[in-house]
């Protein structure tokens, strides 16, 4: 398997089950893009779009962009008020 494949997640027809191809995409902001899908498969021929939206951080950039506010993680929130608060014995 080539390291490309492994990295391009592969979205499925919703009524097929095929592969469904990105036809197009669209940013809409810096977190949300648009993009136009159609199934590879003949017999099928459906299309629909996708919504794609950057929706929580995992890791906070070193270079991060003043105007992007996204709520970290409730998980990493967790882990980090955990590292941050004084040690009970």
């Amino acid at each position: 398997m080539s390291t490309e494949r492994a990295n391009n997640p592969r979205l499925a027809c919703p009524h097929c089950g095929s592969f469904a191809r990105i036809r197009k995409s669209e940013s809409m902001t810096p977190i949300y893009r648009k993009a136009v899908l159609e199934c590879q498969n003949a017999d099928c021929g459906w299309r629909g779009t996708l919504a794609l939206e950057i929706t929580q951080t995992l890791s906070p950039s070193l270079n991060p962009n003043p105007a992007i506010q996204l709520p970290i993680s409730p998980r990493v929130r967790k882990q980090l008020l955990a590292e941050l608060a004084p040690e009970t014995s």
